[in-house]
Formats: C-alpha cells, sequence, structure tokens
C-alpha cells in the first residue's frame, strides 16, 4: 500500500430503470473517476436485487462492489459524485482495514492451495496402498 493511501469500498446502487446497460455504463463511468485519483482493485458486479422497501418509488436496483485505493480526501469527492449523479440511488463508502485485507488474503491463498490438489499423488498413493496391504496379507 503506497503512502498515504488507504483501501476503500464503494457499494452503487443504480436504478432499475436504466436497464443493465446504463447500470454498466454509470459503474464505468465512476470507475474511470477512482482510476485517475487512485487505484481500482476489483470490480464486483452483484446484478439486480430486490429492496426491502422502496428507494425514491422503486422497487429493484443494481448493486456494484467497487474495492480501491486512494488517498482520504477523495473519497469526499466520490460521495459528492455519487450523491449528485441521476440514476445512483444509493451509495456506500467504506475505508477498509489493512489487517482484515492482509488476513482475506491469507485465507484466499490457503483455499487456492487447498483446491491445488495432486490428483495424480493421490491416484498413485491409492494404487499402492492396496497392492501394500496385499503384499502384508500374504
Amino acid at each position: 500500500m503506497a503512502e498515504g493511501k488507504n483501501l476503500y469500498e464503494v457499494v452503487i446502487v443504480t436504478s432499475a430503470k436504466l436497464g443493465e446497460e446504463g447500470s454498466a455504463e454509470l459503474v464505468n463511468k465512476f470507475k474511470a473517476l477512482i482510476a485517475e485519483h487512485g487505484t481500482v482493485e476489483s470490480v464486483d458486479d452483484w446484478g439486480k436485487r430486490r429492496f426491502a422497501y422502496p428507494i425514491a418509488k422503486q422497487t429493484e436496483g443494481y448493486y456494484t462492489l467497487i474495492n480501491f485505493e486512494s488517498g482520504p480526501e477523495f473519497t469526499a469527492e466520490l460521495d459528492r459524485r455519487l450523491g449528485i449523479t441521476a440514476g445512483i440511488l444509493r451509495n456506500l463508502i467504506v475505508k477498509r482495514d489493512p489487517r482484515h485485507v492482509a488476513a482475506l488474503n491469507a485465507q484466499k491463498a490457503k483455499k487456492a492451495e487447498e483446491n491445488n490438489i495432486d490428483v495424480e499423488a493421490i491416484a498413485v498413493e491409492a494404487v499402492e496402498a492396496p497392492a501394500a496391504e496385499s503384499a502384508e496379507g500374504f
């Protein structure tokens, strides 16, 4: 992490009236803005979801999560622009704890190691184990 920069995540809820393409276009606009002032780490499109209660007389919207790194002064400007942009119903910017991010990355690495099972080694063990048992029995 660069000096003076923090990790953030922003959830953007766009209007279902925009459609999937309009929502994607709006999110790309904000990805470009974030990229100008920092670095975009990941974008996770959650798709169309039904709200628990109506927001601006709408019952559905498109959710998108963007993880990014930037200076702390940029988040106020991002929040301002998200608030005045037509088509965005809600947004939430949260500063991520670097300790939590490091622990999450360690969990992902461990899970990746578990998923990279050596199938050939397991197959050899499975063939050799019965052969060894039958040799001991005689």
